[in-house]
């Protein structure tokens, strides 16, 4: 994921500020490219969510002028609002997980009824969201592989994130993300499922003894069969969120 646009940041006017309160702890994470999104009601109850995508694959001609934009550690985690309510073809997959997370039937702006935008706005308020690879992936397709080295570091600095954040529910878009986050050394994963809705798993991943983390496998939200508006994603994802 990458903002669209390189655009001047209204703090002010933000519909959904980055909670900086974690700052100073990500600021210790050797290596750390920027800082996960955090919303401003993460943590207020004990469900803590992360939602991992996978990566941002770019072109050779523009890596240069992304490395730029990412140097600010802040770059993704200011850009949610865009990605929540711009319609693109760079916010589609964003927007298509928002859709069966929270239970709509069809597109959402932001004129749509109040109860909708009440359910989007109140879960993004209370998610944290990051690509899983700490750094961009130089390709040619939108389809992307990361090298061992990369994944290798992206492991070690998200194990520190889960951590800082106390993480209990943690989403993942695809099987590379969700081998990645339960092949993390050092932790033990037991319950390893799969639904019978294609591309959709579970597993719990104890990062200690006396504090075990849910991790959902979704189909990537790209891809047709993620299948937004469908009672099957829509409870998949529901029922995750209530495991205590």
């Amino acid at each position: 994921m990458f903002s669209r646009f390189n655009l001047q940041i209204d703090y002010l006017s933000m519909r959904f500020p980055h909670n900086p309160h974690f700052n100073s702890h990500f600021d210790l994470v050797d290596d750390l490219k920027w800082y996960p999104y955090v919303g401003r009601t993460f943590g207020t109850k004990s469900r803590r969510v992360m939602v991992y995508a996978h990566n941002i694959p770019i072109k050779e001609e523009e890596f240069v002028e992304k490395t730029k934009e990412f140097q600010n550690k802040s770059t993704w985690a200011d850009c949610i609002d865009e990605y929540t309510y711009e319609q693109g073809w760079w916010t589609e997959a964003f927007r298509y997980f928002i859709k069966g997370a929270v239970g709509l039937s069809e597109n959402y702006t932001q004129g749509s009824n109040p109860e909708v935008i009440a359910k989007v706005d109140n879960f993004i308020s209370s998610i944290s969201y990051t690509n899983f690879i700490q750094g961009l992936v130089m390709s040619d397709s939108q389809i992307a592989l990361a090298d061992a080295d990369l994944v290798t570091k992206s492991k070690v600095i998200n194990q520190q994130i889960l951590d800082i954040l106390n993480i209990t529910h943690c989403i993942c878009w695809g099987a590379p993300v969700f081998d990645y986050v339960r092949s993390i050394p050092g932790w033990a994963v037991e319950g390893l499922m799969s639904y019978e809705q294609r591309g959709f798993g579970y597993c719990r991943v104890l990062r200690t003894a006396t504090a075990p983390m849910h991790v959902l496998k979704i189909h990537h939200p790209s891809m047709p069969n993620f299948k937004p508006y469908s009672s099957e994603t829509q409870q998949i994802i529901s029922d995750f969120l209530l495991l205590k």
